[in-house]
């Protein structure tokens, strides 16, 4: 798939691509025997020289020198590949370029009102890499984005091209590489992506670069940051060594629909101690429906760490390759990139004793702002991956994390004169003004994946995952259990692709009765997301389309039917490279 239409960008170094998937050629479909002018099943499904179907998410096979090879479509030409066509070569092949253009358009088709169209990205993607020797390669990609949607909402605005056509910079790699140093030595400073771990997506080893969760359909693709990265490998495959220091801490970036989620005074507190959750949920689906004019318009707050060498972040690796079983163990020092509530803080805006209509009850009077932090953590972490000749060379990988953190508490001050009692059922009037309570416990929890993969013929590719832990979950107690699956159908030599993938979590995760904000009971149970597509590769080249959706299920507060996981989308992409 990312041979088509891209998937996450990769630095330019190194011959090593993904693995393909297994091909079980007893299963394979054949055109068999036609006479002149018929149409044979090769001429639907490709014939046998057609490339097999690649990864629904295309997993990194361990590497000696080299950090992500994920979406490289061309062994020869490896660099910030996001698919179509291979670099252009120049100056015998010492300098390499590639441009594509992007052009997205996406609907809200659910959870949203008003239904609308919510994105319109413009993107030139420009990558250029130059190698005078084999001693040193600089590496630049530009990516200009202009955002289609207009923003202006005051007249004001309207003489501001800020808000009429938002416009910013992105850039994968901006580094100067320098290579064999000494055997099997190389060093890379400057702007780049490094990615570890060997499962699809959902790496919980893979922690260097933050996550971009902004664009649903790229879910998880990495943000590419300042880094220094010193790769070593003395004996090849068999034995690397790579180590990372990061400056500057860079956050994940979240989609809107994340602000809402912090904004619903109803959402879920992620307390960690069963006595503040009970609190929580006394005021929310208690107090709070019964008392409107106390529910405050929420506002979030980030607190970043200071620029200092002190809150650096740096990793080390250690790989191997054994037999066709890749092995690696790494260890990381930094921060998690999702913010988490540290402090709120609550202050009256109008008197309580006025009157207002019932509908504007509800953020009268109070205003709550919400100090947010990046907590510390470190991750020991071990992967592996191989294939399963006795299966057919069915696809195997794990990886798990043991993440230590620091410990982290929330405070949420209760507005009411002299406060109330939020434990009315245990026979005490026992007043408080303020709910504290440990969100993060300073106890290590685990993550990890586990997956499989297999492609029957050349034209049917199928994955399935089992994750503990979802990408922004942090903390022991709030490790949540979901399974991800899907597969290609590729026709036409993978001129044309429909793909379907999903994800649900288990009904454990959630809360058995749950209110919503309008204190209604409702049930809770499990919630998920399934992500079909539509590829298509004109015959002609240079240009590649893509139909899709994003649907979220599940009722109110479970993990994908919350307010802050947004509404459920129908896209269109045109991709042009050359």
């Amino acid at each position: 798939m990312d041979d088509v239409f891209g998937g996450p960008a990769a630095p330019a170094e190194g011959p090593d691509t993904a693995p393909a998937p297994a091909v079980n050629t007893a299963a394979a479909g054949t055109g068999g025997d036609k006479k002149p002018g018929e149409l044979g099943m090769d001429d639907v499904f490709g014939g046998p020289t057609a490339d097999p179907p690649q990864k629904m998410l295309p997993r990194e096979a361990a590497n000696p020198t080299i950090s992500p090879t994920k979406g490289l479509i061309d062994a020869e030409n490896p660099g910030a590949d996001k698919g179509g066509s291979a670099p252009t070569s120049s100056y015998n092949g010492k300098l390499k370029t590639r441009f594509r253009l992007l052009s997205s358009l996406y609907y809200d088709v659910d959870r949203a009102n008003p239904r609308r169209i919510s994105r319109n990205e413009n993107r030139l993607e420009l990558y250029v890499a130059y190698t005078p020797n084999k001693h040193v390669q600089i590496v630049a990609d530009a990516e200009p984005v202009l955002m289609g949607v207009n923003q202006s909402r005051e007249l004001d605005d309207l003489a501001s091209q800020v808000y009429i056509q938002r416009f910013h910079m992105e850039s994968d790699a901006a580094y100067v590489a320098l290579t064999d140093l000494a055997p099997g030595l190389d060093i890379k400073v400057g702007r780049q992506i490094v990615v570890w771990g060997t499962a699809d997506k959902f790496n919980p080893t893979n922690n260097i670069n933050a996550d971009d969760v902004e664009d649903r359909p790229l879910f998880t693709e990495p943000i590419a940051n300042q880094m220094a990265v010193i790769d070593y490998a003395p004996l090849g495959d068999k034995l690397y060594l790579q180590g990372v220091y990061v400056p500057l801490f860079f956050p994940a970036l979240l989609p809107p629909s994340a602000a809402y989620g912090l904004k619903d005074p109803f959402a879920e507190v992620p307390f960690a101690n069963q006595t503040e959750k009970d609190k929580m949920s006394y005021l929310q689906e208690t107090y709070l429906p019964a008392n409107p004019k106390f529910t405050p318009d929420v506002f979030g707050h980030v607190v970043p760490p200071e620029n200092a060498f002190k809150n650096g972040q740096f990793a080390f690796k250690l790989g191997s390759q054994l037999g066709s079983v890749d092995l690696s163990a790494s260890y990381y020092y930094g921060r998690h990139d999702f913010p988490l509530p540290r402090l709120s803080q609550t202050t009256m805006t109008n008197p309580v004793s006025a009157d207002y209509p019932a509908d504007k009850q509800v953020g009268c009077c109070f205003r709550s702002d919400v100090d947010l932090i990046y907590p510390k953590m470190q991750v020991i972490g071990l992967d592996f991956a191989t294939q399963l000749p006795f299966l057919g060379n069915m696809g195997l990988w794990g990886e798990g994390a043991l993440i230590i953190p620091k410990q982290h508490s929330f405070t949420f001050d209760i507005p009411v004169p002299g406060g109330i009692d939020v434990t009315p059922d245990n026979g005490v009037e026992d007043r408080e003004t303020e709910v504290t309570g440990i969100t993060v416990k300073a106890q290590p929890f685990i993550k990890a994946t586990a997956g499989l993969d297999y492609t029957f013929g050349k034209h049917v590719y199928v994955q399935a995952q089992y994750l503990r832990g979802f990408i922004n979950e942090f903390g022991a107690g709030h490790m949540g259990n979901y399974l991800v699956g899907g597969g290609d159908l590729i026709f036409f030599g993978r001129k044309l692709v429909f793909r379907v993938f999903g994800l649900v979590d288990f009904p454990s995760n959630n809360p058995s009765k749950l209110r919503n904000a309008e204190g209604t009971l409702i049930r809770g149970g499990p919630s998920g997301v399934l992500a079909p597509a539509l590829l298509f590769a004109p015959p002609w080249g240079y240009v590649n389309f893509e139909l899709g959706g994003f649907a979220l299920f599940g009722a109110n507060k479970t993990y994908f039917g919350q307010s802050a996981a947004g509404s459920s989308i129908a896209y269109f992409k045109v991709i042009g490279s050359f």
